[in-house]
């Protein structure tokens, strides 16, 4: 391939200071510096349609891939919807009324009914309870088959005879080296029954408990969990400010932060997946979508990307907007390059992909 059959500015300066095209891959694959204006995505764009599957090809492809695909999202350092965290005084309240409701005026004297008048004065009091044993609350409404219409009394009794055999040590768990899970705090030497979390009400946890919970839970792990889309919401609303800038009309999923049904918009854009976030329309007609994707590790990465790949390909463009930092380094982003045509973006590059819709219209 001749040097005038290329494709894009930044390729055509790298393979005139080459002596041939499979020279200027070679070159690339080794990883050598590219100019610092260099715009990765436009030149994955560029390259995927002409590089073959070869060792080298493969290696020029993995290095624009590893550059386009490079965010700076990472969920370890960032809280998402902080708005959202319970503060402290929020389960000191809840403590307060379930101690109010209770006949004996303590944790150790709650009943059913106790607890379930507690819910309907604080929606907070059986997240409180489930926190004090050692139980997430997802956890506790799933086992319990807690619907919509919040708890109701049998569930309660249900869930109070669990955890009073909890604290009594009446369960047991056949597999070794295994305990039922309970809060650390109640580990070890502790006296069976309520009283342990009545003390601790009353007088406080050790500092070192707290810490031990840390590293067992990790920092943030279950706020982290709650919030794991967010990301997607903040990169579509990221997206959504500068086609609204632009005068681009657009459609968005309330699955991140929009006001469309999911389904409506698969429907409208012909893509029957629910990754598929935005899609933007001239004359009502669908004519470009994305797909949002967050991805903290490689293992999460891989897993999500597997998901992307199931995209069905249809007339209609779609760009993949990929936050966190488990895409860059993976290889398996690169099958991801290949089969959505180098339209891969990430919150560095939203400039980027706004211009590649505005010259879709």
């Amino acid at each position: 391939m001749e040097d005038d059959e290329l494709k894009g500015e930044d390729f055509v300066i790298l393979a005139t200071k080459r002596d041939s095209f499979a020279d200027a891959l070679r070159w690339l694959s080794e990883g050598h510096p590219m100019p610092p204006d260099t715009s990765w995505s436009r030149l994955l764009m560029e390259l995927v349609p002409i590089v073959k599957a070869d060792e080298v090809s493969s290696g020029a492809l993995r290095r624009v891939v590893k550059e386009a695909a490079r965010s700076e999202v990472d969920s370890a350092r960032v809280l998402f919807d902080p708005a959202s965290i319970p503060s402290p005084n929020e389960f000191r309240n809840a403590l307060d009324e379930l101690v109010r409701q209770s006949d004996g005026g303590s944790l150790s004297t709650l009943s059913p009914r106790g607890v379930l008048n507690a819910q309907y004065a604080n929606s907070r009091s059986i997240e409180t309870l489930c926190l004090a044993v050692g139980v997430t609350y997802s956890d506790a409404i799933d086992w319990f088959g807690v619907g919509s219409g919040g708890w109701k009394l049998e569930q309660v009794e249900q869930l109070m005879e669990y955890f009073g055999n909890l604290l009594n040590g009446a369960i047991e768990v056949s597999l070794k080296n295994s305990i039922p899970g309970k809060a650390i705090e109640l580990l070890g030497k502790t006296p069976p029954g309520w009283e342990p979390l009545d003390n601790m009400r009353i007088n406080g946890v050790p500092y070192e408990v707290l810490l031990a919970q840390r590293s067992v839970g990790g920092p943030w792990l279950a706020h982290k969990n709650k919030t794991s889309n967010v990301s997607n919401i903040a990169a579509a609303e990221s997206l959504s400010v500068e086609l609204k800038r632009r005068g681009i009309k657009f459609l968005k999923a309330s699955t991140v932060g929009g006001d469309v049904r999911q389904i409506d918009l698969q429907t409208l854009s012909g893509i029957p997946k629910k990754q598929v976030g935005l899609v933007v329309l001239s004359s009502d007609a669908p004519v470009f979508a994305v797909a949002f994707s967050s991805a903290r590790d490689g293992g999460t990465a891989r897993a999500n990307g597997d998901g992307l790949m199931q995209i069905p390909q249809n007339e209609t463009p779609l760009a993949l907007f990929l936050t966190g930092l488990g895409w860059s380094p993976r290889p398996e982003t690169d099958r991801l390059a290949r089969r959505f045509s180098g339209r891969i973006f990430t919150e560095l590059t939203v400039l980027e992909l706004a211009d590649l819709i505005e010259a879709a219209l």
